[in-house]
C-alpha cells in the first residue's frame, strides 16, 4: 500500500481508537471515524481494513508483536519451578510498559476495556494470538503457590485478572489525561501483580460447580 496508505491507516486507528474509548463502540459510526482523522472519504474504513471486523481487529493487534515478544523474554527467564509472581509479572508487565509508553493522551487501555465488554463481537477479531501465552495456560500444576487450586478456579480467576488489569489500566489513562495521575505506571504494574498473585493464590473456601469449566474465552478478548 506504501507510506502514504501506511500513514492513511495509522490515522484512522488513531482516530478510531480515541472515539471508541470515548464513546463506546456501538456509539460511532465508519463515517465519524473518517471525518474525526480528517478524511473526506467517509469510505476510508472500508477501503484501508475491508470494514469494521478489519478496523477493530486492526486496533485490537496493535503493538500486539512487541508485547508478546516481551512476554516471552519474561517467560524464558523463569526459574523452574516458576514462582507465581514472575509468571503474573510476566503476563501483566509488558501490558503496562506498552501503555506507558504512548503519548499523552492515550486511548488505548481504554479502547480495550470498551473492547472487552462487548458481547458480540465476531471470532475472528480475537483468534490470531498465540493461545498458549493466556494467563490461564502459564497457570501449570507446578507453581507451588497454586497446590490444591481447582483448574476451573484458575481458569476463571485468569478471567478476572484480564478484566482487572484492563479496567485499573483505564482509568489511570484517564488521569494521566486529565492530569491528575500519581505514580507511575510501573507502580501501577506492580500493584496489579500483587492483586492477581493474591487472587489467583488464594485458598477455595466453597464449592465452585457455577463456574466455566476450562476452555475457550467466549468474548475472544484477552490480554494474550
Amino acid at each position: 500500500m506504501g507510506q502514504h496508505g501506511d500513514r492513511a491507516r495509522a490515522t484512522l486507528m488513531d482516530a478510531a481508537e480515541e472515539l471508541f474509548a470515548r464513546h463506546g463502540l456501538d456509539a460511532v459510526s465508519n463515517r465519524a471515524i473518517a471525518e474525526h482523522a480528517g478524511t473526506a472519504n467517509h469510505s476510508a474504513v472500508g477501503y484501508h481494513f475491508g470494514g469494521r471486523d478489519g478496523l477493530l481487529s486492526a486496533l485490537l493487534h496493535r503493538g500486539r508483536p512487541a508485547i508478546l515478544h516481551r512476554r516471552q523474554q519474561l517467560l524464558d527467564g523463569l526459574s523452574e519451578p516458576p514462582a507465581l509472581t514472575d509468571v503474573v509479572t510476566a503476563h501483566v508487565l509488558p501490558w503496562i510498559e506498552s501503555f506507558a509508553s504512548l503519548p499523552v493522551p492515550s486511548w488505548r487501555a481504554r479502547f480495550l476495556r470498551q473492547l472487552s465488554a462487548t458481547p458480540a463481537l465476531p471470532a475472528t477479531i480475537g483468534d490470531e494470538d498465540d493461545q498458549s501465552l493466556r494467563l490461564d495456560k502459564l497457570l501449570t500444576p507446578d507453581i507451588p503457590e497454586l497446590t490444591g487450586v481447582p483448574r476451573p478456579v484458575l481458569y476463571n480467576r485468569a478471567r478476572m485478572v484480564d478484566g482487572m488489569v484492563l479496567g485499573t489500566a483505564a482509568v489511570y489513562e484517564g488521569h494521566c489525561e486529565q492530569g491528575k495521575a500519581r505514580g507511575s505506571w510501573p507502580a501501577v504494574g506492580y500493584f496489579l501483580i500483587d492483586a492477581a498473585s493474591g487472587m489467583l493464590s488464594a485458598s477455595v473456601t466453597h464449592p465452585v460447580d457455577f463456574l466455566t469449566p476450562d476452555g475457550p474465552d467466549p468474548s475472544g478478548i484477552t490480554l494474550s
